[in-house]
């Protein structure tokens, strides 16, 4: 098999149809839509919540809702929210689009919306399925898979007292982990995470949970190397791909993670990458059983010294995945999503996908990673191409890049992202996460983002 082959497969979805794809940025949706009208598709139309940061898509028509948000989360949020309740200028422009009503629409896992101004969402996840990704109950899940987990206590965000019984009982040194209920809705990208360092003073991080949560989950600080792992839930099997390092960082004199992105290049020890993939199959089969699961999802955690210990199910299609997909030879991972979600009956050799999949994304390491930037606001991309000699980065005009750094809109004013060159050139097996940090210093350097230090090798749940 290839990813031809599934592109083949899954091309009669798109042929003669017209579809409306909801995007966060129009950017991020560029290379999709080109593959749908290569596939024959009758028209396509891209609402999206920015321009976003990249190449633009062509040949469809184009509706930019103008997503403003103080974070990552909030731009999410805001742009979930203009898509759950669209204007009537949306509603005008689709149906100016689609007069007859004949489109279908392909949106974002992170958006729970079952139409857009009355067409329908195909392969659309469930509302029972989203539950699943509120950390507070997420523990009494890993106990039925029979996963082990760090110890951890749920207690009342406002219950001040609690929370420091909380830490001082799990507490090694005296540092803890806390993230909130989904009282806000679902979140992610650590916005919702805090540190809780010794001899510090708490009262911010105590203060937002108050404010922001009904309840909270207090862990130990996982020494270690966040990470995460993926899987696939069809109706009579789970797939399991490779894990993936996460790119978490903590802010000198914060309380805060920071959460910047995803790389391949790190390899835990084949044990451990075996235990790892054999929780993706135990939870997989689980979430199937319990509450009828099909499609992607991921597992956060951190490899620690006493092996890997999760601290959040993703029940979506992540990025980690969806990079995987990508370098092992640009697999429609979306398309084969949707379709098991809308459970079509097509031949897609689950086995072999699989197989290919984790082995292509063994022989080609890659990785992204990006952070908003919101004292200035952006509307064009500039693009750099820069090299990192074993210590630093810096800009160059020759043939040797190590990666791209672009700095773009984003809802949040800007956003600095980094994508690995094909022939990086980096050898695989160590943690990216420093090499990573260090590009963001020279995009302070190059931009003035204002980015500054990043603390590595930082954990807990994001």
């Amino acid at each position: 098999m290839s990813a031809d082959y599934y592109k083949q497969l899954l091309e009669p979805m798109y042929r003669g149809r017209k579809w409306i794809v909801v995007s966060d940025s129009a950017a991020g949706a560029t290379a999709f839509v080109q593959r749908i009208l290569d596939a024959g598709a009758d028209s396509v139309m891209v609402v999206a919540g920015t321009t976003g940061t990249g190449p633009q898509p062509s040949g469809v028509e184009l509706f930019v809702v103008g997503t403003i948000g103080a974070t990552i989360m909030g731009g999410i949020r805001a742009f979930a929210d203009a898509i759950i309740s669209p204007s009537e200028e949306m509603c005008a422009a689709i149906t100016a689009f689609d007069p007859a009503q004949q489109a279908s629409v392909l949106t974002s896992y992170l958006i729970p919306a079952a139409d857009l101004c009355g067409r329908p969402v195909y392969g659309g996840a469930r509302p029972a399925w989203k539950a699943l990704e509120d950390k507070i109950v997420i523990d009494e899940l890993w106990r039925r898979a029979g996963v082990p987990t760090a110890p951890s206590r749920i207690v009342g965000s406002q219950d001040v007292a609690a929370v420091r019984s909380a830490v001082a009982e799990l507490s090694i040194d005296g540092s803890a982990v806390v993230v909130a209920d989904n009282a806000e809705g679902w979140h992610g990208g650590a916005e919702y995470t805090r540190y809780l360092a010794p001899d510090r003073d708490w009262s911010e991080a105590l203060a937002f949970f108050a404010e922001h949560a009904h309840r909270v989950r207090v862990m130990q600080f996982l020494q270690g190397v966040p990470c995460s792992i993926h899987g696939l839930v069809a109706q009579q099997q789970v797939l399991a791909f490779r894990p993936v390092e996460m790119l978490v960082y903590r802010q000198p004199g914060s309380s805060r993670f920071v959460y910047a992105g995803m790389a391949t290049l790190w390899d835990p020890p084949i044990h451990v990458r075996q235990e790892m993939r054999q929780i993706v199959r135990q939870v997989g089969s689980l979430i199937r059983d319990e509450v009828g699961y099909r499609g992607a999802f991921g597992i956060d955690g951190v490899l620690t010294s006493d092996g890997f210990r999760p601290t959040e199910l993703n029940p979506r299609l992540t990025g980690g995945l969806g990079l995987q997909t990508q370098t092992a030879g640009d697999y429609p991972i979306g398309d084969i999503n949707r379709v098991i979600i809308a459970g079509e009956a097509v031949d897609l050799r689950l086995d072999d996908l699989e197989k290919e999949v984790v082995s292509g994304a063994d022989r080609t390491r890659t990785g992204r990673w990006s952070r908003p930037v919101s004292h200035v606001s952006i509307t064009e991309t500039t693009e750099r191409s820069i090299v990192f000699d074993g210590n630093s980065w810096e800009p160059t005009d020759g043939d040797e890049a190590t990666a791209t750094v672009m700095l773009g809109p984003s809802p949040q004013g800007a956003l600095v992202a980094v994508k690995l060159s094909d022939d990086h050139g980096l050898p695989a097996g160590d943690p990216t996460a420093g090499i990573a940090a260090a590009s963001f210093s020279l995009a302070d350097e190059l931009w003035d983002t204002r980015i500054g230090p990043l603390v590595v090798g930082t954990s807990g749940p994001v």
